[in-house]
């Protein structure tokens, strides 16, 4: 088992966390396989700082238009990885939003939102503390509170969920 160095200021985010699950388990066109594989991301967010070995877990969700050539993606993830043998896998804890344009694009004011919209917080296995500004745990925070109010006509929202060898994806008109 190994441990994440966290603190009190990130408790907020950590329950936003496990509250993202929640919203996830609501949704009637997750099967039970999915609900059971949140329910065990969950618990093992909600275990941290203790994280095991051999953990594979990941919910989220991302709101999609357009198609593979001309739209964008919006995405809110929670991953958990710790692969104690393997130094590729020990990911620890992210947590992340991000804003990928289609196709990609170097073009000014596109980046300027892609650096608005995102954050990415990230603990790493071991004794390094992740500094989280505020006003991003918040910005988060208030994304994956209600998920349903960030969702615009036309938007196609799409469900992830890993957890060990378990991958479910579902995706709503």
């Amino acid at each position: 088992m190994a441990n994440i160095l966290l603190d009190k200021s990130h408790k907020p985010l950590l329950k936003a966390a496990s509250q993202l699950g929640n919203w996830l388990l609501s949704l009637d066109a997750l099967s039970e396989d999915d609900k059971q594989a949140v329910r065990a991301v969950q618990k093992a967010v909600d275990k941290l700082p203790k994280l095991n070995d051999g953990t594979l877990a990941m919910y989220g969700f991302s709101l999609e238009q357009g198609d593979e050539t001309n739209g964008l993606v919006r995405g809110w993830d929670v991953s958990l990885e710790y692969f104690a043998n393997d130094a590729e896998r020990q990911g620890g804890l992210e947590l992340f939003s991000s804003y990928i344009p289609i196709p990609e694009t170097m073009d000014a004011a596109v980046l300027a939102l892609k650096k608005q919209y995102e954050v990415y917080f990230h603990w790493p296995v071991g004794d390094i503390c992740n500094l989280v500004k505020a006003e991003q745990a918040r910005q988060w925070m208030d994304a994956v509170a209600d998920p349903e109010r960030l969702r615009q006509a036309g938007q196609r929202l799409r469900i992830e969920i890993v957890f060990g060898d378990y991958y479910g994806e579902v995706e709503l008109a």
